[in-house]
């Protein structure tokens, strides 16, 4: 074997012994049906003498808040030193570890990665920010008032806390995509990004349950049925019933996997009068039955948590 051979079999082993974990080195026992976990860095890396060896989150993305030390992230070709005040963000199944100082602090945020895919969807910068591990100086930014908002309705079981966290988690991904990229209005620009489709977009979000007809979100953005279409297509790639598509699966492929709700009660709160109709939906965009997918799904988590 030559050695360029010789070195894509060594990558190709160091990617396939890297472990997958839920939480780092979490154990069944540990584990509980969450789609956000807070906790302070240290809480972890005092355990493993602030040094975290190379593993993944499939099913998660991360945000490091820095509010004390510093370290290095151990990933991708070379390791990367940081100091705080910062942000360290981990996308989905990105290959990660960390050295920290001993004086770090901060916290550790953690969620499930279809709140990110969401969030990523309509907005080319966002989605760029999410691609890769990132570091970003927080300086004089309100990110660290964001984070205290965050860990206060984690802890919070107050009415309204499931909205409030949803909220508080896409406007902090999308402050950290501005301050990674100070040009963002620039940018978007030369992408051609419409500022109707982030409104097409916001509609979507929030009348995706109701059945409405291509009309209505036409209406709302002031164009007609073909121009939406269009600048959907142009936007995202996809018409808006495929936007409206999208944000269907999504919410059932997260009540199929993280709640015990029945099969027939999930349809019925994404607005399909007809359980069957439901099946066959699911079906044509995943290529699973609800309950298999169910099942699949949960039986991944339980290996990757078991790893």
């Amino acid at each position: 074997m030559d050695i360029s051979g010789m070195r894509l079999h060594n990558r190709r082993t160091m990617v396939a012994t890297v472990p997958d974990y839920r939480l780092y080195r979490e154990t069944p026992q540990e584990a509980a049906d969450f789609w956000i976990h807070c906790e302070p860095i240290p809480a972890r890396t005092q355990l493993h003498r602030w040094e975290i060896a190379a593993h993944r989150h499939p099913a998660l993305f991360q945000l490091f808040h820095v509010t004390q030390g510093s370290g290095e992230i151990l990933g991708g070709a070379a390791s990367r030193a940081f100091v705080a005040p910062c942000v360290l963000f981990i996308p989905p199944a990105a290959v990660h570890g960390f050295r920290f100082t001993r004086d770090v602090d901060g916290w550790v945020l953690s969620a499930l990665a279809d709140r990110l895919g969401h969030i990523t969807a309509s907005e080319r910068l966002v989605a760029a920010f999410g691609e890769d591990i990132r570091m970003v100086p927080t300086g004089a930014s309100g990110i660290p008032d964001l984070f205290d908002r965050l860990t206060e309705e984690v802890s919070d079981r107050t009415p309204g806390r499931a909205a409030a966290l949803e909220a508080l988690v896409a406007l902090l991904i999308v402050d950290l995509a501005r301050l990674w990229q100070p040009s963002a209005r620039t940018m978007t620009d030369d992408a051609g990004q419409d500022p109707r489709f982030d409104r097409l977009a916001a509609a979507v979000d929030v009348h995706f349950r109701e059945g409405r007809p291509l009309s209505y979100y036409a209406g709302l953005v002031g164009l007609s049925p073909s121009q939406a279409n269009r600048l959907a297509r142009r936007s995202c790639g996809l018409t808006v019933q495929g936007m409206i598509a999208r944000r269907l699966i999504e919410a059932a492929r997260r009540e199929l996997v993280f709640t015990p709700t029945p099969v027939a009660v999930i349809a019925e709160t994404l607005g399909f009068a007809d359980p069957a109709y439901f099946n066959r939906f699911f079906r044509r965009q995943t290529g699973k039955t609800p309950g298999a997918f169910r099942a699949r799904e949960r039986l991944r988590m339980a290996e990757s948590v078991g790893g």
